[in-house]
């Protein structure tokens, strides 16, 4: 079944009915398989939805909120929270798919869409920005939202995106102490003690807090290492002792090249450190969920080392 719209979508309800001439004929395109409804009321081409990112999906979501939200002249709040930090491209872990909103007051629960989640709080016009055309608070307010509300590792992979994006420390730490004594406040403050902007990817935040967590000194990151090849850099490093530690997400070796090439790179890569004297440790995703395992493994190698 073919259908002729001059962009996926997201599209309104009302919209889809005036073009095809049917009240029903968004529905009827969703059971064919053609359509995909991605909140109350809006749609979206199903086979572009199937192509988008989980963050493009919510991007999309949000357009087909604040459109909703601007006919029915309902503007009075700013995205925020996990809604906020994907709209400044922050790096989320398992974020909930809710669209969160702040707004001066509360309205009740009546009427509200189960896919909204809405949030209290006068913002200054500092906390304010737009972005994508949508309101939505800073990039600092948004790590100290999202931080309140997520769980610890969550919360150090937006605080250190955060960073590495370019937040304000000064206005950051105003926020932390404006926020004393609320919930989640001492879990924002902790990610922000030990906030990094050296770290590349989720995965380098996760492990850096689960290696803060172990009774061993933390490494430097991000160390370069001259060798016969050229100088390489290391995501952690024991320097002292020589022991690399490298966080393998699949991004960093299959995103751009063909898998063979970057694999031919990294075990040259390997080979030219291993001459240096370096010893290389490997950690990925899954060694994340087994913390007694890995600290087995780092404290042998650091014993091993001589440290």
């Amino acid at each position: 079944m073919q259908l002729e719209l001059p962009h996926p979508g997201p599209w309104q309800a009302f919209e889809l009915a005036d073009r095809l001439a049917s009240p029903k004929a968004a529905e009827r395109l969703v059971q064919a398989g053609v359509l995909v409804r991605i909140r109350h009321g809006a749609y979206f081409v199903a086979d572009e939805w199937r192509k988008l990112s989980p963050e493009n999906r919510h991007l999309a979501a949000l357009a087909a909120h604040y459109d909703n939200a601007s006919r029915r002249r309902e503007i009075g709040f700013d995205y925020s929270h996990l809604s906020a930090a994907r709209l400044h491209g922050i790096h989320l872990w398992n974020p909930d798919p809710y669209v969160h909103l702040t707004m001066p007051r509360c309205p009740s629960n009546q009427g509200r869409a189960s896919d909204v989640r809405v949030h209290s709080a006068i913002l200054g016009e500092d906390d304010r920005s737009s972005i994508r055309g949508l309101p939505a608070t800073s990039l600092e307010r948004t790590v100290v939202d999202c931080a309140r509300i997520l769980r610890r590792g969550q919360a150090q992979i937006v605080v250190d995106h955060g960073v590495r994006l370019g937040a304000d420390p000064s206005r950051v730490t105003e926020l932390l102490a404006d926020a004393q004594g609320k919930r989640g406040v001492r879990i924002a403050r902790a990610a922000w003690d030990m906030a990094s902007g050296l770290c590349e990817s989720p995965g380098e935040s996760l492990l850096r807090y689960v290696l803060s967590r172990m009774p061993f000194p933390l490494p430097a990151q991000q160390v370069e290492v001259p060798t016969r090849l050229g100088t390489y850099r290391l995501d952690f490093a024991w320097v002292k002792i020589k022991l690399g530690l490298e966080f393998d997400g699949d991004v960093k070796y299959f995103a751009y090249d063909p898998t063979a090439d970057v694999l031919l790179r990294e075990r040259k890569r390997e080979r030219a450190l291993i001459e240096e004297g370096w010893i290389l440790l490997r950690v990925e995703w899954k060694d994340l969920f087994d913390e007694a395992a890995l600290r087995r493994r780092i404290g042998s190698a650091l014993a091993a080392a001589g440290l």
